[in-house]
């Protein structure tokens, strides 16, 4: 497989990447088919305001109207069952206004555009997203159509989505399209412990591995990183994942086992932080590109290409597999066995075939496909025969 590629790579006549002033794009005649990437040059770490604390929903109605009089919240059923009667009261005493919203599609532009067009019909003045990952994405990207602030309350760990400056964008249909890079921050994240610490435990451990992937993924075909020779965003960046990396280490799997047993506890608490706030910082510092390679590249290839057999396979599980490949790539691969009985101890899938993919050599070939078409494969026959080796690491 890897020796086509490379033939198949090396025939173009232009080079697959370039820059422009810190931009990273492809040449349309280039290797790579995948979407032009501009990267704003200005950084924006994050939320506005972000508040953690074990009765934030209690508070939310005067949060909120901090930055507006009528808000039209998106919520997905299970999360706003889980927090309307404590927000409610709130936003009584605040005197806000709401238009409620249950949703439970896709983050597509399509469905974005049409729910800020309810939004300015309801004449709804700030954007409120309740729930997960997709939710956080959805009401981050209905707020740039509705030209509105958005204010994201997060009821799991799964992702750092809630406090990103960007929104990863699907078809109607599921499949992986793009991602949508803002130009500014979110007004707040407002997080409350007690509906994190009575969330699945399955959404903590995907979100632990999600946070730990950074480090990995930073690191993109490098054992280790040096500030001489990497920018210090970007090492200041790797500084920050290293430290999560270890702080999710140690108390990640006591997180889980508190969350299991639904016990607000320091563990849960410091998870959470890391979780969203650090991991969200880390993002927004590489601007939601740099820390980011073949794990969430892998899961945006499974997301496009195995759309329904992985379907029920949540973002960091299908990252974290994707880390083993990962390791392999940055010549790391004696550091899998102490990810894989990490990974095992939160009860975690540990290959293709336990995100309900076959582990083909016809699928195995379709998800390097998309890895080689990527800027984090480095264009030689070194390096594709590196990650053709890699690609097993999935399967076993």
């Amino acid at each position: 497989m890897w020796q086509r590629m490379y033939t198949w790579c090396f025939q173009k006549k232009n080079q697959d990447i370039r820059f422009d002033n810190g931009n990273m794009f492809y040449n349309e005649e280039g290797c790579s088919k995948m979407e032009k990437v501009i990267l704003d040059p200005a950084i924006k770490f994050g939320a506005g305001r972000y508040r953690q604390g074990k009765d934030v929903l209690e508070v939310c109605g005067e949060e909120i109207r901090r930055f507006g009089k009528k808000a039209f919240i998106i919520a997905g059923k299970r999360a706003w069952d889980a927090v309307k009667d404590r927000i409610l009261p709130g936003f009584e005493a605040a005197g806000l206004e709401y238009v409620l919203e249950l949703y439970s599609g896709k983050c597509s532009y399509e469905a974005a555009a049409e729910y800020a067009e309810k939004c300015k019909a309801s004449e709804c003045d700030e954007i409120v997203g309740i729930g997960g990952g997709v939710i956080m994405d959805f009401s981050k990207a209905v707020g740039e159509y509705a030209k509105t602030g958005v204010i994201n309350i997060p009821t799991s760990i799964a992702t750092c989505a809630a406090f990103t400056t960007m929104s990863v964008m699907y078809t109607p249909e599921g499949a992986k399209k793009d991602c949508w890079r803002f130009e500014h921050e979110i007004d707040a994240v407002l997080v409350d412990l007690q509906v994190i610490a009575e969330c699945p435990i399955r959404y903590a451990a995907a979100g632990i591995l999600d946070a730990m992937a950074k480090k990995i993924e930073i690191q993109n075909g490098k054992p280790k990183m040096y500030l001489s020779e990497n920018k210090i965003d970007l090492f200041s960046a790797y500084k920050m994942a290293e430290y999560t990396y270890e702080v999710l280490v140690e108390y990640g799997p006591q997180a889980i086992e508190d969350i299991r047993h639904k016990r607000l506890t320091k563990a849960v608490e410091d998870v959470t932080f890391i979780n969203i706030a650090v991991t969200g910082v880390i993002a927004n510092i590489t601007k939601s590109f740099s820390q980011s390679a073949l794990g969430h590249m892998m899961y945006d290839g499974v997301r496009t290409h195995f759309t329904k057999e992985a379907e029920s396979a949540l973002h960091g599980e299908i990252v974290a597999v994707a880390l083993f490949t990962q390791l392999y790539y940055n010549r790391l691969e004696k550091d899998k066995e102490a990810l894989r009985l990490f990974m095992k101890g939160m009860d975690m899938p540990l290959t293709l075939k336990e995100l309900g993919i076959e582990p083909t050599q016809e699928n195995l070939d379709i998800l390097e496909a998309y890895l080689v078409d990527s800027p984090y494969v480095e264009q030689t026959e070194e390096s594709f025969k590196l990650l053709h080796e890699a690609m097993k690491q999935m399967i076993i």
